[in-house]
């Protein structure tokens, strides 16, 4: 019998071949925390993490001061989809040895990828300072400067690797977004289409159609939807719905091969068209399709709850949807689906559940510092949200018809006028906060921490005839709308144009779901309300303008 320094290396030495059935038949007699720390490494590489996080904490219990094992928890524990306790492994590992390079990136891409883009900023500091040349590196830091505002800069490393010879799809894609939030929408073009044509996925064409949708230029935007890979024929079809062509989308639905059509979310697609065209029975029929295929897929659940809804069935519409908000209590969808098949079935939950009266709330913005009036302010807070425009017309993937939004978000633009407003604005929200309470009895108030943070900020400019189709924010808590100018049809009530409504459901259900609440807008008037409310406008009219700045807020 060998010994165990003998049977570790052995084990080591299999590993390293890629003979993990001899690796493991060697390291497993052995009592010793190396070669429990190899076996974690044996089962991660084979994909068993279960077994390879309890071989690493076997070995974690014996050596607590070993950065290695605790650093390789990490990476089991985000193979895994543990993101909680990744997250706790790489911290142990950075306190045991502060400046390892390799734990302080493990938890930075975590970050990264939990969206916590401030924290992630921080760690990727310590990361470069190990290793400023590392393209990975750099690359991944830059994403947490874009996300924080810092878009001059991020752009700046996306170029050097770009000049470095760094050629790859993504870094293009990420310095297209750079460029179109700076207003440099050619460039930004430019990018988006090389990364489109380096590497053409899901993600890239979306963002390169919606930005060649608000710049205006439908001959490209037409040239690349007619020209995608089979596999993105049903991305293709979601875009052009999402332009307001339905007929064509359900051609191009059409055209898409057999399997694609039969498939889940092909059947899905055809249902949440058919909605769009207020077609209750061929949505109705497309959805069941999909969901006798795939019931645990959120979107397709979704088309079934609708199509449910639309039928007037509340009942069955929830035995949809009850899972899901099980399973994501927070999911602001879900809510409002839940809060519709309510209403629809005459149930006193609703009321319970929505509390319009209660959770509408409307204030008056504290004048910011440096200005004698509201007015003032306004005139200078228009002035200074001109230039984050860099569009001619709206998304495709949100709520506006007929107007621009900002390119970038407003929490992280420097104009100091701009930062006045997001100032302003604590002072409404804490009060509103403290106004609902903290009950654990409701899903809003559940929530609440007694404090906040802003998930996002941006600013809507309505033309003619535009307006705000029914909606909800799925990423806030709160949500919002200021108003720093109306037209004069909204003020005097003329058939309530561009007036708030809330309540009233994306799509025709049975009986159908009037607007419960309306709130006249005014310059210098906000209003805060939950994220799961449906709320849309109704449209201004032809010649006018209408100025907003809304934003959504969650808890910290």
């Amino acid at each position: 019998m060998i010994g165990a320094e003998a049977a570790i290396a052995k084990g080591y030495a299999a590993y390293r071949r890629g003979d993990l059935d001899a690796a493991r038949a060697a390291l497993t007699p052995i009592a010793h925390v190396r070669a429990w720390h190899l076996l974690g490494m044996v089962e991660r590489q084979a994909e068993h993490f279960e077994a390879a996080a309890a071989w690493l904490d076997k070995a974690a219990a014996k050596d607590e001061t070993n950065p290695e094992i605790a650093n390789l928890q990490g990476r089991v524990a985000l193979d895994a989809g543990l993101v909680v306790e990744a997250e706790a492994h790489f911290r142990r590992a950075i306190k045991l040895r502060p400046d390892w390079e390799p734990a302080l990136t493990g938890l930075a891409r975590r970050l990264n990828d939990q969206l916590r883009w401030h924290d992630a900023k921080l760690i990727w500091a310590k990361v470069l300072a190990q290793v400023p040349d590392d393209p990975s590196a750099r690359f991944s830091a830059a994403m947490a400067d874009l996300e924080t505002g810092q878009i001059e800069a991020a752009e700046a490393v996306y170029t050097d690797l770009l000049n470095m010879g760094v050629e790859d799809a993504a870094i293009y894609f990420m310095r297209g977004r750079a460029r179109l939030e700076a207003c440099r929408v050619d460039e930004g073009l430019v990018d988006l289409e090389t990364a489109w044509a380096m590497q053409p996925e899901v993600h890239s064409l979306k963002t390169l159609a919606n930005a060649l949708w608000m710049a205006g230029d439908t001959r490209r935007f037409d040239a690349v939807l007619q020209g995608v890979p089979h596999e993105l024929a049903l991305t293709a079809v979601e875009i052009i719905g999402q332009s307001g062509d339905l007929d064509g989308a359900l051609d191009a639905w059409a055209r898409m091969p057999e399997d694609a059509r039969a498939s889940a979310a092909g059947l899905s697609m055809k249902a949440a068209l058919h909605r769009e065209q207020d077609d209750s029975a061929a949505s109705f029929d497309a959805a069941r399709a999909a969901y006798a295929i795939g019931p645990q897929e959120a979107s397709i659940a979704d088309a079934m709850a609708a199509a449910w809804l639309m039928r007037g069935d509340g009942r069955e519409a929830l035995n949809v949807i009850e899972p899901f908000r099980r399973d994501d209590s927070d999911s602001q969808d879900w809510l409002a689906m839940e809060a519709t098949a309510l209403r629809v079935m005459g149930d006193a939950r609703y009321d319970a559940l929505v509390q319009m009266d209660n959770h509408v709330r409307v204030y008056e913005l504290p004048v910011p510092d440096g200005f004698a009036t509201i007015e003032a302010f306004n005139a200078a807070f228009i002035e200074a949200l001109a230039p984050v425009r860099g569009f001619t017309t709206h998304p495709l993937d949100q709520s506006l018809r007929l107007g621009v939004q900002t390119s970038r978000d407003l929490v992280t633009t420097p104009d100091p006028v701009i930062q006045a407003y997001i100032e302003a604005l604590k002072a409404p929200i804490q009060a509103y906060i403290d106004e609902i309470g903290c009950s654990p009895a409701h899903p809003l108030t559940a929530r609440s921490t007694g404090a906040f943070r802003f998930k996002g900020c941006w600013s809507v400019k309505l033309t003619g005839g535009g307006r705000h189709v029914n909606h909800v924010h799925p990423d806030g808590w709160i949500s919002s709308a200021y108003y720093a100018s109306v037209p004069e049809e909204t003020v005097s009530g003329e058939g309530k144009a561009g007036w708030l409504k809330f309540g009233e459901p994306p799509f025709k259900t049975q009986p159908e779901l009037a607007p419960q609440k309306w709130v006249q807008p005014k310059p210098g008037l906000l209003v805060l309300f939950p994220s799961y409310f449906w709320h849309g406008t109704e449209p201004i009219g032809e010649g006018s303008e209408r100025i907003t700045a809304p934003f959504d807020v969650v808890p910290t």
